[in-house]
């Protein structure tokens, strides 16, 4: 039997048609645009190449044509009525705020406007929320597909550590939180019987140097281990980066193994809430990321910013913080009112925060951070880490 290369050497495609040819190249306005059914088509409009199990048909969502995988590397975002879909399968919403798949010469024609769509139809700059009084909150995800979605998980993370009535050692240390370098999140699910497994995904961000978050990174984590151990569990993990030299770990392209290139201690305090496949028996008792792996998600970066863009960039301030993750920069900042506003009390008690002397409140908040950083340099350690009981799920702070 002839291998699909030898058939496509020896089989050449149907000439295309005037009118093909004039589409194709130019993009000219015309009724031939429409989505080609698969049927219709053996050979790759590009390459030539014949379509088979291994090599298959994708669309151009610009122009309908029909090429192979290697043919549509290409992702643009496109104009919403303007992007092609199957006419049988409109029941697969395509979410027109993601980059598509395009051919090369369509990515070429529909990149001048690329940056224009970047600011005004990316997921990046679309609105997004979070529901405080839901139990969502409590039951985040340990798997997500998009960067708004570890945004919302993220911005739960952090109300939940500083719930009212959450006991005093199990909550996020607001010195570590206020003076941290950068924050990783994550939510990892435990699971296996004596070979155990660990997946889960999150972001990164790193505070730039005028004191502002960065725009957020996707991460994703994996592991294993084995022992006498059986049951699961769902944990939220924040891991607080003391160091620029943490946050550029994160910045450097491959992998990150915790515990070999970043320290990793998890603290001796509270308890772990863990489901188990008996009530009571095989509870997975010590909550630790060591020896698991983090990876960045550029394709799920590229989803959210409508571009390919690094880790490096992101956290670097290259990128503008988008609209899209200010429900987690809102909960960062409610973190950070809270932890200097017994600072500005004695601030304003000593006329130093009272409009006449000039000092308005942004330098006092800056202030206060300054003399509050200073007063717990003595207390905050490179390695120090807490664990917090949240309704059905654990959570644990982790520095680094």
């Amino acid at each position: 039997m002839m291998s699909s290369e030898k058939l496509a050497a020896t089989t050449t495609p149907a000439p295309l048609s005037p009118e093909d040819t004039d589409l194709f190249d130019k993009k000219l306005p015309s009724a031939t645009i429409r989505w080609i059914p698969d049927a219709e088509v053996s050979f790759c409009k590009s390459c030539g190449l014949l379509f088979d199990w291994v090599r298959r048909k994708h669309h151009c969502r610009y122009c309908g044509l029909v090429f192979c995988d290697e043919c549509t590397q290409h992702r643009s975002l496109i104009r919403a009525d303007k992007i092609l879909t199957s006419p049988e399968k409109r029941y697969l919403s395509v979410n027109s705020y993601s980059p598509q798949r395009v051919c090369g010469p369509c990515h070429n024609i529909l990149m001048p406007d690329q940056p224009i769509l970047r600011e005004t139809a990316s997921n990046a700059v679309q609105p997004n929320s979070i529901n405080e009084t839901g139990s969502k909150r409590f039951l985040n995800s340990p798997y997500s597909f998009t960067l708004r979605e570890e945004v919302r998980k993220a911005a739960y993370s952090v109300k939940n550590f500083m719930l009212d009535g959450v006991i005093k050692d199990q909550s996020i240390p607001l010195p570590l939180l206020t003076n941290a370098q950068g924050i990783a999140f994550l939510t990892v699910l435990k699971v296996g019987f004596v070979l155990t497994g660990r997946l889960g995904t999150g972001l990164v961000l790193s505070k730039l140097p005028d004191g502002s978050w960065s725009a957020p990174s996707a991460i994703g984590t994996a592991g294993i281990g084995w022992g006498a151990q059986i049951g699961g569990e769902v944990t939220d993990f924040v891991i607080i980066l003391n160091t620029r030299s943490a946050v550029d770990t994160f910045c450097a392209q491959g992998q990150v193994n915790l515990g070999a290139e970043l320290g990793v201690a998890a603290g001796p305090l509270g308890r772990v809430a863990a489901g188990s496949m008996e009530a009571g028996i095989g509870l997975f008792i010590g909550i630790s990321l060591e020896g698991s792996v983090i990876v960045a998600r550029p394709d799920v970066n590229r989803e959210f910013y409508g571009k390919d863009v690094t880790a490096a960039e992101l956290l670097s301030g290259q990128e503008r913080p988008p609209i899209a993750a200010q429900p987690l920069y809102d909960a960062l900042e409610a973190v950070a009112i809270r932890f200097v506003s017994p600072c500005l009390v004695v601030l304003k008690v000593v006329g130093l925060c009272s409009p006449a002397n000039g000092l308005n409140r942004a330098a006092a908040v800056s202030a206060a951070r300054y003399a509050m950083s200073q007063s717990m340099t003595a207390n905050t350690q490179p390695a120090a880490a807490a664990s917090l009981s949240s309704g059905r799920k654990s959570s644990s702070t982790v520095s680094i």
